[in-house]
C-alpha cells in the first residue's frame, strides 16, 4: 500500500506569515508580488513550501520592500 508523505507542500497565508514574522495583511501584499510562489486553489491562496524557501533566499541576497 502506498503511503502519502506527511510533509506539507503548501502553506496557508497565515502559516507563511507566522514563519516570516509578518502580519497576515502584509503576507497578502507579498503574495501579490510578481514571481512570488503562490498557487490558487478555488478561492484560497496557498504558498509553495519550496518556492517560499527559494524566494526568501533570493530576497536575502538583494533585499525587498513592500
Amino acid at each position: 500500500m502506498y503511503e502519502i508523505p506527511q510533509q506539507k507542500l503548501t502553506y496557508s497565508v497565515a502559516e507563511a506569515a507566522k514563519l516570516l514574522g509578518i502580519s497576515d495583511t502584509t503576507m497578502y501584499q507579498v503574495a501579490r508580488i510578481e514571481g512570488f510562489p503562490t498557487v490558487k486553489i478555488g478561492h484560497r491562496i496557498r504558498i509553495s513550501v519550496k518556492g517560499l524557501e527559494r524566494w526568501v533566499e533570493e530576497q536575502s541576497k538583494k533585499g525587498w520592500y513592500v
